[in-house]
């Protein structure tokens, strides 16, 4: 950090194309690119090229990636005001619509406080029996010694949460259609972000790629509207989101609209079970590789559960799951990379870097929680780096799984609740071992998941016994 003003003339950045920026390196290789951007400071200028300083009309237009926690809170908090969402690829907004993720102003906060207090406090915690009854189920249909794809069980077992979260029953859709049309949505998505060209292509030009997302998203979509009708014929209420959004007004006091409703809903299944899953499936990947963090675990469990499953009052008392869990997150968070904020106004940071108007401030947890200054051995997977007194010692804003400011996001209570019920509930039933010779590596898309399907296979365990450990 530096009390001296640094224009933007001036700051440091990588190489990159004259005509094309830094896109080539963000389309080749997104994560490894953003970490070796780590060497040129606390903010780094990335230019987007001469094609898009010409769309745009804007002389020497560049992202700056901000590496300094103060600069994060910042722009994230302390001014957050002088900065708005950049716009988004057109499928993004397609998927999202108006919903509280994509909105600005007066529209997001109203949106906010009219979800706050369901994501929040008792409302929260009245859904363990539901999380932990539905990770039974899932665990109950493992046998010892089968093979399983851990990332596609935890997308099933977290859409099955959040439908009824959201619509009071069971999921009756295709499960496996919304998981390939979300799978479909992250491709495309990560590449309108990447090309300038893919984001300029009309969705309703039938190219392979975007045949493949509107024929399972139209079904999805259409699920959803039915649901809306079918619930607003028969005026019932149920404790669920769907009946909160068709009782809720809008500022001049008129209930919302079917598109309203329609993006509510969209963004809260999507975001609000797509990400809790990407972050299970990693945090059983590490455990996997590490025996002794397990072993600790399930001594941890055995001590506060016993033999009977968790619910949100004994997660207090199980500490270390919950350092495996912020660590998890450290590692692989869902949300590699926070909407790139637009300057309105010229900003200078705490850095010293002064922004002008029109400036697009980037933000990646996946970079700042794998930064060494911050993190000693950042691919090192070590749950007591979340111990009270190593979190006492790293500057706020080092680690943002969730975000920050503003547009926090607003699950982040129930995720994490719901990722810590399912991990205590399976770890207290099963040992999943990696299966061999399996090249793990991250795919950065609408969130970070696995580039391949990752295989584990099962054993059954007892904590009441002694516990195993696959090979």
């Amino acid at each position: 950090m530096t009390d001296q003003h640094t224009p933007t003339s001036h700051l440091p950045g990588p190489p990159v194309s004259r005509w094309w920026g830094c896109f080539a390196e963000l389309r080749r290789d997104t994560l490894e690119f953003l970490l070796q951007c780590q060497v040129y400071g606390d903010v780094v200028k990335l230019p987007m090229g001469l094609v898009v300083e010409l769309l745009l009309q804007q002389p020497d237009a560049a992202m700056y990636l901000l590496n300094h926690p103060a600069d994060v809170k910042h722009v994230l908090v302390t001014n957050q005001d002088n900065y708005r969402k950049c716009p988004v690829p057109p499928v993004e907004s397609r998927i999202f619509g108006q919903g509280v993720l994509h909105t600005e102003g007066d529209t997001h906060h109203a949106q906010r406080r009219l979800f706050l207090p369901f994501f929040h406090g008792g409302h929260v915690t009245a859904y363990s029996r539901l999380i932990t009854d539905t990770a039974q189920a899932r665990v109950a249909q493992w046998h010892d010694g089968m093979t399983i794809d851990i990332g596609q069980d935890m997308a099933y077992l977290t859409l099955s949460v959040i439908w009824r979260l959201l619509f009071g029953q069971d999921v009756q859709s295709d499960t496996g259609l919304i998981r390939d049309s979300i799978s479909a949505g992250q491709r495309l998505i990560k590449l309108q972000y990447d090309s300038l060209l893919a984001s300029l292509i009309p969705l309703w030009i039938p190219i392979p790629r975007h045949r493949r997302f509107t024929r399972g998203f139209n079904v999805i979509e259409n699920t959803l509207i039915q649901l809306i009708r079918d619930r607003r014929r028969s005026a019932e209420h149920r404790d669920d989101v769907l009946s909160l959004l068709l009782a809720a007004k809008d500022n001049r006091g008129h209930p919302l609209s079917e598109r309203e409703i329609r993006d509510e809903l969209m963004t809260f299944l999507l975001a609000g079970h797509e990400t809790t899953a990407n972050a299970l499936t990693w945090t059983w990947l590490l455990l996997s590789q590490n025996q002794s963090v397990w072993e600790r675990l399930v001594g941890e469990l055995k001590n506060v559960l016993g033999d009977r499953p968790p619910d949100a009052a004994d997660l207090p008392h199980l500490p270390y799951l919950k350092m495996i869990w912020n660590e998890s997150l450290r590692l692989y968070p869902p949300a590699w990379s926070l909407h790139t904020r637009l300057a309105e106004r010229e900003d200078r940071l705490p850095s010293g870097a002064i922004l002008p108007p029109g400036s697009w401030a980037f933000i990646s947890p996946w970079n700042l929680h794998r930064n060494p200054r911050w993190f000693p051995e950042p691919a090192r997977f070590d749950p007591e780096r979340f111990s009270d007194e190593a979190t006492r010692t790293r500057p706020a804003y080092a680690y943002i799984p969730f975000g920050a400011g503003g547009r926090r996001c607003l699950g982040e209570s129930f995720a994490e609740l719901e990722g810590l019920l399912i991990l205590a509930t399976i770890a207290s039933t099963v040992r999943l071992g990696l299966v061999d010779k399996q090249a793990i590596h991250p795919e950065p898309g609408m969130t970070l998941h696995p580039r391949t399907p990752i295989e584990m296979t099962v054993q059954r365990v007892d904590l009441r016994k002694s516990h195993p450990v696959v090979a």
